[in-house]
């Protein structure tokens, strides 16, 4: 969730967070939802293709036959899709049948070809990801897969360019003589770059549907609290048992004439299918709406940012806020958590020993986790390494040099010091930041080092030493002296929670600058911002904020406010 705007009217449900039909395309949005499919849909088909692969193994030979039988009965009889649509109403209704038909075994030590074990990829089972990675608490393994996953991407991306900026890499070519026709008379440039970020909206919307839909059938098969258990159950119900009713009566005769008719529309019937589509808008102008499956079978069910935005709001209403998640510079270590490996020799009749060698780190692993594989491999080849450590030593210096530049501008002021106030603090050095939230949270405010502090329905922002509406004065935590200079001097505004019309995330740096600072600095953090906009119209911009999602957070749900996604 990046920017969110309030809504006068509730949503059905009182389900907020619903994604705007004028939704604005960025970046920055487009990497968070490669990254959420990644972490909802991608997982899903990875877990469900390492079952399939468990069962052609058979290496589970009881529960193997058990599936062959009843595929072969339903086959011979015809009703292939009915006993398809009976174990997913068995799945629904009962959820003890998951774990008798679909027993758990960590996905990442199961051979996609083989079905038997095999050593997960991060070289150790410390988790329930796809690689098994070590976590700091449940979930952050898939979470970083998905960053990485998209920073792959991206790499990749960049190789391609050959370290240039991605608007010359296109003109390239036909700069150095390599097209027949000049980059000035190329009449396709224009048009085909309109149509693809013409498309690129619409594929955004489309995978954020595919997310939503799924976390949602996740969330009606397993709901949470507060929200109710068995209304989504009665409602499957309602609908799979006239489809299992009906599959009875279908034939293939009726499927293969059936298909061959909804083609026909498709390519002959655009007149008569314009025709119902006007006539539906105008007797009910929005019946595209009863269409969409948040409306009619999943009404009601929220997605995870739903969910997690009800939770927060529990939590505001208890006085009792969530705190941030937990965050660790230490490395992980490279050991398999308590659980690992349980059972899984009587359920895939594999020896003991093979699982324990297939869950511990071997020795490769642990020299990597310790940086000493790196070392091995640059040592073949030195000038290499010396030639990259040079450049890595001036990119560096530049780093420094821009920042020093952006104190010294934001400070005296000129063209580019409102720019370079924006930057200032976003590049974090050194150790982590001194611990904040849930109520207050270290920010920037115009360049100034401060805080802002959520007190009493009221947002505020105030100095490092500054003590206001009965908080402790005193700095948050140790400073830096390269933080010392611009400390904020005195409470600069407060508002009302309830007056927050738009709070917007922004980037600390653009995404070229992430990449290029985060190689160049190793170790350094780059911290992000957001904007706050009132009913009167009224900005507020909170830069270098290390805690900015739980900053964001607590801002959506300490509120009465409603919020559509923009």
């Amino acid at each position: 969730m990046f920017h969110v705007k309030s809504i006068h009217e509730s949503p059905p449900c009182d389900l907020d967070l619903e994604i705007a039909k004028d939704e604005v395309f960025t970046a920055n949005k487009f990497r968070a939802h490669i990254e959420r499919f990644y972490m909802t849909v991608a997982v899903g088909l990875f877990s469900v293709w390492k079952h399939i692969a468990r069962l052609r193994s058979w290496r589970e030979w009881q529960r193997t036959s058990v599936f062959l039988g009843v595929y072969a009965i339903a086959w011979f009889f015809d009703c292939l899709l009915s006993a398809f649509l009976t174990i997913l109403l068995v799945l629904a209704v009962y959820p003890p049948s998951r774990a008798l038909l679909f027993p758990h075994a960590p996905a990442a030590m199961i051979d996609g070809e083989t079905g038997g074990v095999k050593k997960p990829m991060a070289g150790v089972l410390a988790s329930d990801s796809m690689t098994g990675a070590p976590e700091t608490y449940p979930g952050e393994a898939i979470e970083m897969e998905a960053h990485s996953f998209v920073n792959s991407i991206i790499e990749i991306a960049i190789a391609m360019s050959s370290g240039q900026n991605p608007e010359d890499i296109a003109n390239a070519k036909d700069k150095t003589g390599g097209s027949l026709q000049a980059v000035e008379h190329d009449k396709t440039k224009k048009p085909v770059s309109d149509a693809v970020w013409e498309e690129a909206l619409p594929v955004l919307h489309t995978m954020a549907g595919i997310s939503d839909t799924y976390e949602r059938f996740g969330n009606a098969l397993s709901p949470t609290y507060p929200f109710s258990t068995e209304k989504p159950r009665r409602r499957i119900v309602s609908i799979l048992v006239p489809l299992i009713l009906g599959s009875y009566f279908l034939t293939a005769h009726m499927i293969f004439k059936g298909t061959g008719l909804i083609v026909g529309l498709l390519v002959f019937g655009d007149p008569i299918i314009k025709w119902a589509m006007d006539f539906a808008g105008r007797a009910y102008p929005q019946w595209q709406n009863y269409t969409e499956l948040r409306n009619t079978v999943l009404k009601g069910i929220p997605t995870n940012a739903q969910l997690a935005l009800t939770l927060l709001r529990i939590g505001e209403r208890n006085q009792s806020p969530l705190p941030p998640p937990p965050h660790s510079t230490d490395p992980l270590p490279m050991e398999t958590h308590s659980t690992a490996g349980e059972g899984l020799g009587e359920l895939l009749r594999v020896d003991p020993l093979e699982i324990n060698d297939a869950m511990q780190p071997d020795a490769e692993t642990k020299e990597e986790a310790d940086g000493d594989l790196r070392e091995q491999q640059t040592k073949g080849n030195k000038t290499a390494s010396r030639a990259i450590a040079f450049v890595k030593h001036v990119a560096r210096g530049g780093v420094h040099a821009i920042r020093g530049a952006d104190r010294v501008s934001a400070h005296v002021g000129g063209p580019g010091s409102k720019s370079a106030r924006y930057r200032a603090g976003v590049v974090k050095t050194g150790g982590p930041p001194p611990a904040s939230g849930p109520t207050r949270f270290l920010a920037r405010f115009d360049g100034k080092k401060g805080y802002a502090s959520i007190v009493v329905g009221s947002l505020e922002f105030g100095a490092a030493e500054s003590s206001f509406l009965g908080w402790t004065a005193g700095r948050m935590g140790d400073e830096s002296e390269e933080e010392e200079e611009g400390v904020a001097g005195g409470t600069k505004w407060a508002i009302e929670i309830a007056d927050i019309h738009e709070i917007q995330k922004t980037g600390g740096l653009g995404w070229k600058s992430k990449i290029l600072v985060g190689w160049a600095t190793d170790e350094a953090d780059i911290m992000d911002g957001v904007i706050i906009r009132d009913k009167a119209g009224h900005e507020y911009h909170l830069t270098a904020i290390p805690l900015r999602d739980a900053l964001f957070n607590r801002l959506i749900s300490v509120g009465g406010q409603m919020w559509e996604s923009w």
